[in-house]
């Protein structure tokens, strides 16, 4: 990655996580010690039980995420190979079947945490059984609409902000290796991959776990901002920031809104799907 684009990412990272703590300690002090004029008890009633275990492993999961950004980072600025700075990467058939495999039991690992290892049923925490298919499908194919309305708005946005230069914007390496690569096998891995295992990974730890401990202890509100920023920056592509930001946001109102994991996921699936078809049928991507 370019290391003015890696820092760029880093610092956005850095305030991100800074404002996730500090919100979470703001919040506490608001509902502990006010608003003035409530008595002790009523200050006790208002800020109720913290669950430490539940916060504690929402935040490990956000430092792990920001030292993945660090690390991007400081490989950026102190390259092992400055030569392979701008070459094109391509993943190799192994390489993706292993991301798929750690992908899979990390979200396995967060979903057990968050139901079974703390004794709660998986379908009330993640809304499972809460919605019919029916309701599901209408509900991921309606919102495809705001999604590319927002995503074109986001692009737009991004482009003001940082004109491009460049004559092929800079990509993951998932997009890169499926515009390059014409190895049938290592294709419908990524396609398995971005269709099925993402969504379904990244919507059990982002809106599944992160947003729900961090909209116990603050607000719905700061909870799905910050969570969403989360989930744009990890994706690490700058030019893709606002963008993925407000795909985030319908993702967690989605979820708010309905109350089932599974709302979220297909729309990500979706948008991950349609933005595949593009990628392997358009030129560059």
């Amino acid at each position: 990655m370019d290391p003015v684009k890696a820092q760029t990412l880093f610092y956005i990272a850095t305030l991100t996580v800074s404002g996730i703590v500090f919100g979470l300690i703001l919040f506490w002090s608001i509902r502990t010690w006010g608003p003035v004029g409530k008595t002790k008890k009523e200050r006790k009633l208002t800020s109720g039980a913290i669950d430490m275990i539940d916060l504690l492993f929402a935040l490990t999961i956000i430092l792990f995420f920001y030292g993945n950004t660090a690390f991007i980072f400081q490989n950026a600025i102190n390259p092992s190979d400055a030569s392979a700075i701008n070459e094109v990467k391509k993943m190799t058939l192994s390489e993706t079947i292993s991301n798929i495999i750690i992908f899979l039991f990390i979200g396995a690992f967060v979903f057990s945490f968050a139901s079974f290892a703390r004794g709660r049923n998986p379908n009330r925490v993640f809304g499972i059984n809460k919605m019919s298919w029916g309701k599901i499908l209408i509900w991921g194919l309606g919102a495809m609409v705001p999604v590319y309305i927002f995503l074109g708005l986001g692009s737009f946005i991004i482009r003001l902000i940082i004109p491009s230069k460049e004559k092929v914007p800079e990509m993951q390496e998932i997009v890169q290796t499926m515009i390059s690569s014409h190895d049938i096998t290592v294709l419908i891995a990524l396609l398995f991959s971005a269709i099925i295992v993402a969504p379904i990974v990244e919507e059990i730890i982002f809106r599944g776990y992160i947003y729900p401990v961090l909209k116990k202890y603050s607000h719905r509100l700061f909870a799905g901002f910050m969570t969403s920023l989360l989930f744009a920056v990890v994706h690490g592509n700058v030019a893709g920031l606002i963008p993925l930001l407000l795909l985030a946001i319908i993702l967690t109102l989605s979820y708010e809104l309905t109350g089932s994991i599974l709302v979220p996921v297909l729309i990500h699936a979706l948008f991950n799907g349609i933005n595949s078809f593009f990628i392997l049928n358009l030129p560059n991507g």
